[in-house]
């Protein structure tokens, strides 16, 4: 490729150089894929100790030893002396989905009741602001809630395309922009498509899929005003909420990772959301910020109401999450104190800590839940992990509460 040509002081050919740039990063990207992801240069999810899969079926050790010895029963793989034993995520949910067809114990169920009337729940993470940890933490709470047997499905809505880097593909090398959001909005009704099912794409992550994002995506916020301008019965700010009947029956929980912006993308996942998360960092930018982000939805919401006869956009659930927060500054502490004050039920009791571990995540292109034990100093990850379930496990319990399950009902 022929190189942009450069001065003393910048270069004469920008658009080649920034587009020298964006092929590198990409080249970039896939070289750390294909030396983590080796030999077959495709990412998979580390295989879970014995320990850990009874703490997430809930039993004992012995019992799990006790259950695969059973014929028909997922056996596991044998990864040290001693017979130690692994298991895939694959192999933990069918251990659930036996448990509870052996037994009817609610403790066991794999994803929501239908039955009952068990709703799907669409999980929408936003804040307007970058650096809120918004990617963070949507994919750590997709890859939770699928640890747990639920079946999810995260929807990337940014065109920076960071959530769906995480799963180990290269957003602008995979993916056509068709194969985005953008599909649902375009103006171009022969590329259109009613159903958000023909979207997902399945991840490493049993029960866990992907609508994936990229730089494509971004044509969105110039196609939806010239659409509506062509379709004045367009609703384009419930296109998204719109296509998730064609989901309902495959998944249990959507995640939303929304764009640092108020898009029209934002807008409907916005629109989507039964239980909408708002991270905030506790720092006097970031809070600021915060309540600028509060009067736009609610300037917007407003807006929405009157064109559709005053009917007010409802949510099962609003919760505000305390994110990056440094245990040892005083002044943080000081804030998130006025937060409980001023925001009462809606601030969540679990705060999600800023820990080395995380960063160290983040740097190998992993997510916590992907890291061997051995990858960071013991107890640096127990005490990350700790902080990240405890956050996720109270998000599971809205989600439980919004399906009307009785306390401690299914409870992880």
């Amino acid at each position: 490729m022929e190189t942009a040509e450069r001065t003393a002081l910048g270069v004469t050919d920008p658009l080649r150089l920034f587009l020298e740039h964006s092929e590198g990063c990409d080249a970039i990207q896939r070289r750390i894929i294909e030396v983590q992801s080796h030999p077959d240069k495709s990412k998979h999810l580390r295989l879970i100790p014995t320990p850990e899969a009874a703490r997430l079926l809930r039993i004992s050790e012995s019992h799990l030893r006790g259950l695969i010895r059973q014929d028909g029963w997922p056996e596991g793989t044998v990864v040290g002396a001693g017979n130690r034993r692994a298991f895939t995520l694959a192999e933990v949910n069918e251990i659930r989905r036996r448990l509870f067809a052996a037994t009817g114990d609610a403790r066991y169920r794999v994803g929501r009741d239908r039955a009952r009337g068990e709703k799907l729940v669409t999980v929408t993470v936003a804040n307007f602001k970058g650096g809120a940890a918004k990617t963070t933490h949507s994919v750590h709470l997709a890859q939770y809630l699928a640890l747990q047997g639920y079946r999810v499905l995260l929807i990337d809505l940014d065109s920076q395309a960071s959530a769906t880097s995480m799963f180990g593909l290269v957003p602008d090398e995979d993916f056509d922009r068709l194969d985005t959001l953008y599909r649902l909005f375009t103006l171009d009704e022969g590329s259109r498509t009613a159903s958000l099912a023909d979207l997902a794409r399945p991840t490493y992550w049993d029960g866990l899929d992907i609508v994936p994002a990229n730089l494509g995506l971004y044509s969105t916020e110039f196609e939806v005003p010239v659409r509506q301008m062509r379709q004045r019965e367009l609703r384009f700010w419930r296109v998204l909420a719109d296509a998730l009947p064609s989901i309902d029956d495959r998944y249990d929980v959507v995640v939303c990772d929304c764009p640092p912006s108020l898009s029209y993308l934002s807008i409907n996942a916005v629109m989507a959301a039964n239980l909408l998360l708002v991270p905030i960092p506790p720092s006097m930018l970031d809070f600021s910020s915060a309540g600028r982000f509060f009067r736009m939805v609610h300037e917007t919401l407003e807006t929405l109401a009157a064109a559709e006869g005053g009917r007010v956009k409802q949510f099962d659930a609003v919760r505000l999450l305390v994110t990056k927060y440094q245990t040892s500054d005083a002044n943080q502490t000081q804030l998130v104190k006025w937060m409980g004050a001023v925001f009462a039920d809606t601030l969540m009791t679990n705060r999600m800590a800023l820990t080395t571990g995380l960063d160290n995540a983040g740097n190998m292109k992993q997510s916590y839940y992907e890291l061997e034990a051995s990858d960071v100093n013991r107890r640096t990850y127990e005490r990350g992990l700790d902080y990240l379930n405890s956050v996720n496990a109270e998000i599971e319990s809205v989600v439980h509460d919004i399906w009307g399950r009785s306390g401690g009902e299914g409870a992880r």
